[in-house]
């Protein structure tokens, strides 16, 4: 575990790294440069184009995860394991083009003449796919490699650098929106191709054909499990991109514009949860296969105490610092103001199960994460269907955090009953109520002074208080005890 926790830590840092560029130029710049229908377009690009991706992968990435062990040995280049994912993604995309050449203005939007600019920019769902998808494939096989810092900081990082220069250019008025578009598509190609470049060098590729005995032993089983981790990867994207398509389908892209960017805001909850699952499946698939129960329900437990003890701090510290966070936006998007609440409430709830999604994959049960997440869609359709028409962008968070609930509850479910692992502890309700006594300390400071004073007060209250609490909890030392451990290991 000790990879891990490294990792998780470069990986942490980078993303946060990236959240600071990132909050620069999604949250201050794009609001205030472009126009909520262009906001609105670029967010509807990527989240079709993510979609599409995820089908075009073929679920090699589950398959990747399941079985390159079998593969792994540095002296044979992993005996041709490159050259089998891409051929995947070759296949993969071509049945994409083929889709989407039938049915390309179906799949973008019903309301073109309500939105000429999707009409108008619709095409780069093609490369944009296609970068998504070969983004995709190779970090997880760089991840699989002990390898995923290069795709976080190419992805965190590099891109966020870019985008943010991009924006300033256009800002200047050095380049127009239909340039900036053009480079920002260009610029997301980047990533995938760094980490191609760097496995090269490392020695880790090879165009070599893959080895015909392993194929012939796992071959069935690698289709198998491949074809389930569609199925999966397709409730995972929906769940993350299907409020943004469907708030466009009812809204237009103006509401969908406002949606993203306090979206954003929201999902910054996550990053712990990210930064740990993206280097975690390897070794978790490890471990199931030298059936080592005793330690997998040790690093699940210790997940779910990490990630919900930072989870709830920045939950917490976003929500009492709502104000602040609105002097930086335009006033047309306080209307978003619910949606960072329950985005943020979804994604902490996902870090109340820590690593169990992941857990669950790795394991004999993975057809059961594809009927959860299969379901998490559905989920996330219906109540986007029902919950938007009321509310409007505040539904479509609500259907996110009810279908999500939803999710966490029968994944605990599995992991008790399926996988013997315990998803409790005394200590995530200590955590909670560490994070709402903070909460209401901090929120008692109301002073008229300058917001920017006033949001290092506020959290500087919070963080100390919520310490202070975890600590009387008896939390601390369990957490003290959890990082120790992590970074032994």
């Amino acid at each position: 575990m000790g990879t891990i926790a490294r990792q998780t830590i470069q990986n942490s840092f980078f993303s946060y790294l990236g959240v600071i560029l990132g909050g620069v130029n999604i949250a201050i710049l794009f609001p205030r440069i472009f126009s909520e229908e262009q906001v609105g377009l670029i967010n509807i690009l990527l989240a079709v184009s993510a979609i599409l991706a995820q089908f075009s992968t073929l679920g090699v990435n589950g398959v990747t995860n399941y079985f390159f062990h079998h593969f792994r040995e540095k002296a044979s280049r992993h005996k041709g394991y490159f050259s089998l994912i891409a051929v995947v993604v070759v296949v993969g995309f071509s049945l994409f083009l083929i889709v989407f050449g039938f049915f390309g203005d179906q799949i973008l939007s019903s309301r073109a003449e309500e939105s000429p600019l999707i009409g108008k920019y619709g095409f780069y769902v093609i490369p944009l796919t296609f970068f998504t998808l070969s983004f995709a494939v190779v970090d997880i096989y760089a991840a699989v490699l002990s390898k995923s810092v290069i795709g976080v900081f190419m992805q965190e990082f590099v891109l966020r650098i870019i985008n943010l220069g991009l924006s300033l250019l256009y800002l200047f008025n050095v380049l127009d929106f239909a340039s900036f578009l053009f480079l920002y598509v260009l610029a997301l190609g980047l990533p995938p191709l760094v980490i191609i470049l760097e496995l090269y060098r490392t020695g880790n590729i090879s165009l070599k054909r893959p080895d015909k005995e392993l194929l012939s032993i796992h071959g069935l089983k690698m289709i198998s499990v491949g074809a389930f981790y569609i199925l999966s990867g397709f409730g995972n994207m929906l769940i993350t991109y299907i409020d943004r398509y469907m708030i466009n389908f009812f809204l237009g892209l103006g509401a969908t514009g406002i949606y993203s960017i306090n979206n954003y805001v929201g999902t910054l909850v996550q990053i712990p949860r990210r930064a740990m699952g993206k280097i975690a499946a390897t070794f978790l698939a490890g471990l199931w296969t030298k059936n080592d129960r005793e330690q997998l329900q040790d690093i699940y437990q210790k997940s779910v105490l990490s990630q919900l003890a930072i989870g709830v701090l920045i939950f917490i510290g976003i929500w009492v610092n709502l104000d602040a966070v609105f002097h930086i936006l335009p006033s047309s998007y306080e209307s978003g103001k619910w949606v960072i609440f329950y985005i943020g409430l979804t994604n902490l709830l996902h870090c109340s199960i820590g690593l169990g999604g992941v857990i669950v994959v790795t394991s004999k049960h993975y057809k059961l994460n594809t009927y959860l997440t299969f379901i998490l869609g559905v989920l996330a359709i219906g109540t986007n269907l029902i919950f938007i028409p009321i509310w409007g962008i505040t539904g479509a968070a609500f259907a996110s955090a009810l279908s999500k609930l939803i999710y966490v509850a029968l994944n605990m479910v599995v992991l008790r009953y399926k996988l013997g692992i315990h998803p409790l502890r005394w200590s995530h309700l200590t955590i909670a109520i560490a994070g709402v006594l903070s909460f209401f300390i901090a929120s008692l400071i109301n002073i008229q002074i300058n917001w920017i004073l006033l949001l290092l007060i506020k959290s500087i209250t919070i963080s100390v208080t919520y310490l202070f609490f975890l600590k009387i909890f008896r939390v601390i030392p369990d957490f003290k005890e959890v990082l120790s451990s992590l970074w032994r290991r």
